[in-house]
Protein backbone atom coordinates (compact mmCIF):
# COMPACT_ATOMS: atom_id res chain seq x y z
CA UNK A 1 0.00 0.00 0.00
CA UNK A 2 3.07 2.38 0.69
CA UNK A 3 4.08 1.66 -3.06
CA UNK A 4 2.10 3.07 -6.59
CA UNK A 5 2.69 0.20 -7.67
CA UNK A 6 0.17 -1.55 -5.60
CA UNK A 7 -2.76 0.50 -5.90
CA UNK A 8 -5.08 -2.08 -7.71
CA UNK A 9 -4.94 -4.61 -5.47
CA UNK A 10 -5.11 -1.90 -2.66
CA UNK A 11 -8.54 -0.66 -4.29
CA UNK A 12 -9.53 -4.81 -5.53
CA UNK A 13 -9.35 -5.14 -1.50
CA UNK A 14 -10.61 -2.31 -0.24
CA UNK A 15 -7.27 -1.52 2.25
CA UNK A 16 -7.46 1.39 4.10
CA UNK A 17 -4.61 1.10 6.74
CA UNK A 18 -1.80 -0.60 7.22
CA UNK A 19 -0.56 -3.64 8.32
CA UNK A 20 -3.68 -5.61 5.95
CA UNK A 21 -3.67 -9.21 5.50
CA UNK A 22 -6.06 -10.33 3.32
CA UNK A 23 -6.84 -14.03 2.51
CA UNK A 24 -8.04 -15.12 -0.58
CA UNK A 25 -9.17 -18.94 -2.36
CA UNK A 26 -7.82 -19.93 -5.42
CA UNK A 27 -9.95 -17.49 -7.35
CA UNK A 28 -8.85 -14.26 -5.75
CA UNK A 29 -11.86 -14.15 -3.73
CA UNK A 30 -11.23 -12.78 -0.25
CA UNK A 31 -12.20 -14.92 2.37
CA UNK A 32 -11.10 -13.00 5.45
CA UNK A 33 -8.83 -10.84 6.76
CA UNK A 34 -6.84 -9.03 9.69
CA UNK A 35 -6.46 -5.74 10.22
CA UNK A 36 -3.50 -4.20 12.20
CA UNK A 37 -0.85 -5.34 14.22
CA UNK A 38 -1.21 -8.83 16.56
CA UNK A 39 1.46 -9.92 18.64
CA UNK A 40 2.68 -13.29 17.27
CA UNK A 41 0.44 -15.83 19.23
CA UNK A 42 -2.66 -14.30 18.40
CA UNK A 43 -1.16 -13.73 15.05
CA UNK A 44 -0.59 -17.78 14.66
CA UNK A 45 -4.06 -18.78 16.03
CA UNK A 46 -6.10 -15.86 13.76
CA UNK A 47 -3.89 -18.02 11.03
CA UNK A 48 -4.50 -21.06 12.00
CA UNK A 49 -8.78 -20.54 12.49
CA UNK A 50 -8.45 -19.36 9.19
CA UNK A 51 -6.80 -21.83 7.46
CA UNK A 52 -8.97 -24.29 8.92
CA UNK A 53 -11.66 -22.62 7.53
CA UNK A 54 -13.21 -21.65 11.30
CA UNK A 55 -15.53 -18.13 10.62
CA UNK A 56 -14.57 -17.22 7.96
CA UNK A 57 -17.10 -15.53 5.14
CA UNK A 58 -17.54 -19.10 3.27
CA UNK A 59 -17.99 -21.21 6.47
CA UNK A 60 -20.56 -17.93 8.22
CA UNK A 61 -22.37 -18.04 4.34
CA UNK A 62 -22.70 -21.85 5.28
CA UNK A 63 -23.67 -21.43 9.09
CA UNK A 64 -26.49 -19.21 8.01
CA UNK A 65 -27.67 -21.68 5.15
CA UNK A 66 -28.69 -23.74 7.94
CA UNK A 67 -29.93 -21.44 10.33
CA UNK A 68 -31.30 -18.72 8.37
CA UNK A 69 -33.22 -16.95 11.18
CA UNK A 70 -29.76 -16.39 13.45
CA UNK A 71 -29.17 -13.10 14.85
CA UNK A 72 -26.17 -13.64 15.90
CA UNK A 73 -24.42 -14.93 12.67
CA UNK A 74 -25.91 -12.34 10.40
CA UNK A 75 -24.47 -9.76 12.59
CA UNK A 76 -21.37 -11.68 12.53
CA UNK A 77 -20.86 -11.91 8.98
CA UNK A 78 -22.27 -8.46 8.02
CA UNK A 79 -19.55 -6.95 10.06
CA UNK A 80 -16.79 -9.20 8.57
CA UNK A 81 -18.37 -8.66 4.58
CA UNK A 82 -18.29 -5.10 5.65
CA UNK A 83 -15.16 -4.57 6.75
CA UNK A 84 -13.59 -6.56 3.71
CA UNK A 85 -15.50 -5.16 0.86
CA UNK A 86 -17.13 -2.25 2.08
CA UNK A 87 -21.31 -1.39 3.25
CA UNK A 88 -22.99 -2.32 -0.21
CA UNK A 89 -21.68 -5.83 0.12
CA UNK A 90 -23.21 -6.16 3.69
CA UNK A 91 -26.02 -4.89 2.81
CA UNK A 92 -27.84 -8.33 2.11
CA UNK A 93 -27.10 -9.47 6.04
CA UNK A 94 -28.22 -5.98 7.37
CA UNK A 95 -31.60 -6.59 5.52
CA UNK A 96 -32.19 -9.94 6.88
CA UNK A 97 -31.34 -8.90 10.42
CA UNK A 98 -33.82 -5.99 9.80
CA UNK A 99 -36.06 -8.50 9.16
CA UNK A 100 -36.19 -10.90 11.47
CA UNK A 101 -38.96 -11.08 14.07
CA UNK A 102 -37.98 -10.52 17.60
CA UNK A 103 -34.61 -9.42 17.24
CA UNK A 104 -32.79 -7.25 20.30
CA UNK A 105 -33.61 -3.51 19.64
CA UNK A 106 -30.16 -2.20 19.85
CA UNK A 107 -29.58 -5.07 16.53
CA UNK A 108 -32.21 -4.22 15.12
CA UNK A 109 -31.53 -0.42 15.14
CA UNK A 110 -27.94 -0.68 14.24
CA UNK A 111 -29.19 -2.88 11.24
CA UNK A 112 -31.89 0.44 9.96
CA UNK A 113 -28.77 2.44 10.68
CA UNK A 114 -26.77 0.60 7.99
CA UNK A 115 -29.60 0.53 6.02
CA UNK A 116 -30.24 4.53 6.58
CA UNK A 117 -26.36 4.84 5.78
CA UNK A 118 -26.14 3.03 2.87
CA UNK A 119 -28.74 5.22 1.09
CA UNK A 120 -27.15 8.22 1.81
CA UNK A 121 -24.23 7.12 0.19
CA UNK A 122 -25.97 5.81 -2.64
CA UNK A 123 -27.72 8.80 -2.82
CA UNK A 124 -25.10 11.28 -2.38
CA UNK A 125 -27.66 12.77 0.07
CA UNK A 126 -28.15 12.61 4.03
CA UNK A 127 -32.14 12.77 4.33
CA UNK A 128 -32.25 9.07 5.33
CA UNK A 129 -29.21 9.94 8.45
CA UNK A 130 -30.67 12.67 9.42
CA UNK A 131 -34.18 10.91 9.39
CA UNK A 132 -32.77 8.37 11.70
CA UNK A 133 -30.64 10.78 14.11
CA UNK A 134 -33.95 13.10 14.25
CA UNK A 135 -36.00 9.51 15.14
CA UNK A 136 -34.61 6.72 16.90
CA UNK A 137 -34.49 6.62 20.54
CA UNK A 138 -32.18 4.16 21.29
CA UNK A 139 -29.15 5.99 23.31
CA UNK A 140 -26.95 3.04 22.11
CA UNK A 141 -27.28 3.37 18.77
CA UNK A 142 -27.52 7.24 18.47
CA UNK A 143 -23.73 7.98 18.93
CA UNK A 144 -22.79 6.11 15.88
CA UNK A 145 -25.56 7.63 14.26
CA UNK A 146 -24.03 11.10 14.82
CA UNK A 147 -20.88 9.98 13.85
CA UNK A 148 -21.81 8.90 10.54
CA UNK A 149 -24.31 12.12 9.97
CA UNK A 150 -20.78 13.86 11.05
CA UNK A 151 -18.50 11.89 8.78
CA UNK A 152 -20.94 12.34 5.71
CA UNK A 153 -21.02 16.35 6.07
CA UNK A 154 -17.38 16.31 6.43
CA UNK A 155 -17.06 14.21 3.31
CA UNK A 156 -19.57 16.26 1.26
CA UNK A 157 -17.07 19.36 3.21
CA UNK A 158 -20.54 20.83 4.52
CA UNK A 159 -18.65 22.70 7.12
CA UNK A 160 -21.96 24.28 8.77
CA UNK A 161 -23.47 21.05 8.40
CA UNK A 162 -20.67 19.26 9.79
CA UNK A 163 -20.04 21.87 13.10
CA UNK A 164 -24.54 21.91 14.09
CA UNK A 165 -24.20 17.68 13.88
CA UNK A 166 -21.38 17.82 15.63
CA UNK A 167 -22.45 20.39 18.45
CA UNK A 168 -26.03 18.15 18.50
CA UNK A 169 -23.94 15.23 19.27
CA UNK A 170 -21.97 16.59 22.03
CA UNK A 171 -25.30 17.91 23.72
CA UNK A 172 -26.83 14.36 23.08
CA UNK A 173 -24.17 12.62 25.17
CA UNK A 174 -24.15 15.33 27.67
CA UNK A 175 -28.02 14.54 28.26
CA UNK A 176 -27.29 11.06 29.01
CA UNK A 177 -24.39 11.73 31.05
CA UNK A 178 -21.87 10.15 29.16
CA UNK A 179 -19.59 13.86 28.14
CA UNK A 180 -15.91 12.90 28.64
CA UNK A 181 -12.43 14.93 28.41
CA UNK A 182 -11.87 13.13 25.12
CA UNK A 183 -15.07 13.77 23.73
CA UNK A 184 -15.35 17.58 24.78
CA UNK A 185 -11.84 18.17 23.57
CA UNK A 186 -11.79 16.09 20.18
CA UNK A 187 -15.36 18.56 19.55
CA UNK A 188 -13.65 21.83 20.55
CA UNK A 189 -10.55 21.45 18.40
CA UNK A 190 -12.36 20.58 15.60
CA UNK A 191 -14.78 23.89 15.99
CA UNK A 192 -11.02 25.34 15.70
CA UNK A 193 -10.32 23.97 12.44
CA UNK A 194 -13.50 24.93 11.13
CA UNK A 195 -13.72 28.18 12.98
CA UNK A 196 -17.40 27.70 13.63
CA UNK A 197 -19.44 27.56 17.39
CA UNK A 198 -16.11 28.82 18.79
CA UNK A 199 -18.30 30.51 22.23
CA UNK A 200 -19.88 27.06 22.66
CA UNK A 201 -16.54 25.09 22.09
CA UNK A 202 -14.96 27.40 25.18
CA UNK A 203 -17.60 26.47 27.16
CA UNK A 204 -17.40 22.60 25.97
CA UNK A 205 -13.56 22.41 26.70
CA UNK A 206 -13.27 24.79 29.74
CA UNK A 207 -15.90 21.93 31.08
CA UNK A 208 -13.46 19.41 29.36
CA UNK A 209 -11.03 20.74 31.69
CA UNK A 210 -13.16 20.68 34.77
CA UNK A 211 -13.97 16.69 33.96
CA UNK A 212 -9.99 15.98 34.36
CA UNK A 213 -9.18 13.44 36.82
CA UNK A 214 -6.50 15.14 39.80
CA UNK A 215 -4.53 12.57 39.37
CA UNK A 216 -3.71 13.30 35.12
CA UNK A 217 -0.68 13.63 34.02
CA UNK A 218 0.90 17.11 33.42
CA UNK A 219 1.32 15.75 29.39
CA UNK A 220 -2.45 15.12 29.11
CA UNK A 221 -3.19 18.68 31.01
CA UNK A 222 -1.35 20.75 29.00
CA UNK A 223 -2.62 18.63 25.39
CA UNK A 224 -6.06 19.26 27.05
CA UNK A 225 -5.62 23.29 27.43
CA UNK A 226 -3.51 23.67 24.35
CA UNK A 227 -7.17 23.18 22.77
CA UNK A 228 -9.00 25.70 25.16
CA UNK A 229 -5.94 28.59 24.15
CA UNK A 230 -6.51 27.82 20.75
CA UNK A 231 -9.72 28.32 20.90
CA UNK A 232 -9.66 31.44 22.69
CA UNK A 233 -7.09 32.39 20.09
CA UNK A 234 -9.54 31.81 17.27
CA UNK A 235 -12.35 34.16 19.03
CA UNK A 236 -9.52 36.85 19.20
CA UNK A 237 -8.62 36.67 22.81
CA UNK A 238 -4.77 36.67 22.26
CA UNK A 239 -4.16 37.82 26.39
CA UNK A 240 -6.32 35.06 27.40
CA UNK A 241 -4.61 32.49 25.03
CA UNK A 242 -1.32 33.19 26.02
CA UNK A 243 -2.11 32.66 29.85
CA UNK A 244 -2.92 29.51 28.86
CA UNK A 245 0.13 28.56 26.98
CA UNK A 246 2.03 29.41 30.27
CA UNK A 247 0.21 27.49 32.30
CA UNK A 248 0.90 24.45 29.29
CA UNK A 249 4.52 25.68 29.36
CA UNK A 250 4.75 25.30 33.15
CA UNK A 251 3.46 21.97 32.18
CA UNK A 252 5.69 20.59 29.74
CA UNK A 253 8.93 22.85 30.35
CA UNK A 254 10.65 20.73 27.93
CA UNK A 255 7.93 20.62 25.22
CA UNK A 256 9.19 22.92 22.19
CA UNK A 257 5.45 22.83 20.92
CA UNK A 258 3.64 25.42 23.61
CA UNK A 259 6.63 27.89 23.40
CA UNK A 260 5.29 27.74 19.54
CA UNK A 261 1.86 28.09 20.05
CA UNK A 262 2.25 31.22 22.80
CA UNK A 263 4.32 32.82 19.61
CA UNK A 264 1.76 32.21 17.14
CA UNK A 265 -0.55 33.63 19.52
CA UNK A 266 1.72 36.68 20.02
CA UNK A 267 2.24 37.03 16.30
CA UNK A 268 -0.03 40.13 15.26
CA UNK A 269 -2.27 38.36 12.27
Amino acid sequence: MDSTANDDLSDRYNIHSIPSFVFVDENGDEIDRIVGYMPPAEYLAEMTRIRNGINTVPDLVKQLQEDPDNADLLVRLAGKVESMSGLKAAMTYWEMLFGLDGVDATLHSTAALKMALYHAQENEDPETLVSFVNNETNTEVLPQAFSALRNFYRGSQDKVAEAETYRRYVDFMSGIHKESTGLLNGYAWRMTQLELNLANALERISQGIALLAEDEGAREKAQIMDTKGEVLWKLGRIDEAVAVMDECILLQPEDSYYQEQKAKFQTPS
